[in-house]
């Protein structure tokens, strides 16, 4: 089996790093996978205390791989996707992103659901859910809206993309070398007052991410209905075949 996830284990540090390069490390399910139990296993090791996730190659993550994409959308966001952004919200341990390249669809979810997050300053951030008859889902609305507020409701209303500069209003520290800040805070962390910094993401996410389970949900049930769609059907088809796809509304 291919690693489509790379573990380096740094002690109570463990560099996650998303391993698909020449796909851009586009999501598919063995990723997906791979990335649960990744993540699952971090959580449940008690000598583990802060995670770093990065990728390989020229990207983050383009998000789902629309040539791997499930028949039930539902199904597989809660099975999948859902999972891991709930593995890391609601941990009791610390995770921390580094963005370099290319970061789109459930890559942005991701990240977002890092408790820190940094990124290079020619990373570009883009929002193509509706390319294919889609709405955002991966919690990427009520994350990105909780964040960085009604500024961002227009990429998620219509898609588009947004650099750098933009995404700091989203809590990223935009800097050389995204994956040397993220481990020295890493380091910061580990050896520092631990239990304060998990007792004080609680009390964060008691603010900011109180009712996210519930919200996936009816994402999920959203997204399930629209891949039962024409437009989806067409949009995936044309993506495809390279083409521009020719929506009905439908």
């Amino acid at each position: 089996m291919v690693n489509e996830i790379l573990i380096e284990d740094r002690g109570s540090i463990s560099v996650i790093t998303l391993n698909r390069p020449e796909k851009l490390n586009a999501m598919n399910s063995e990723l997906r996978s791979q990335l649960i139990k990744t993540v699952r296993d971090f959580n449940r090791d008690p000598k583990k205390k802060v995670a770093v996730i990065t990728g390989s190659g020229r990207a983050f993550s383009v998000g789902a791989d629309i040539s791997n994409i499930a028949e039930d959308l539902a199904e597989d966001l809660r099975n999948s996707f859902h999972q891991f952004i709930k593995e890391i919200r609601f941990s009791n341990k610390i995770f921390i992103s580094a963005i370099k390249g290319v970061v789109a669809g459930a890559g942005i979810s991701l990240a977002l659901a890092t408790d820190i997050r940094y990124a290079s300053k020619d990373s570009r951030f883009v929002m193509a859910f509706h390319n294919i008859g889609l709405a955002p889902d991966s919690g990427l609305v009520l994350m990105m809206l909780r964040l960085g507020g009604v500024k961002f409701e227009k990429y998620l209303l219509t898609g588009g993309e947004f650099n750098s500069d933009v995404a700091k209003e989203l809590g990223f520290e935009i800097v050389d070398d995204p994956l040397s800040e993220a481990l020295k805070k890493a380091e910061e962390i580990a050896n520092g007052p631990f239990k304060s910094y998990s007792a004080s993401k609680r009390l964060i996410n008691r603010v900011l991410y109180y009712d996210l389970e519930e919200f996936l949900d009816y994402e999920a049930a959203m997204q399930g209905a629209l891949g039962k769609t024409y437009d989806f059907k067409e949009g995936i088809k044309a993506f495809l075949e390279k083409r521009i796809p020719q929506f009905k509304g439908e």
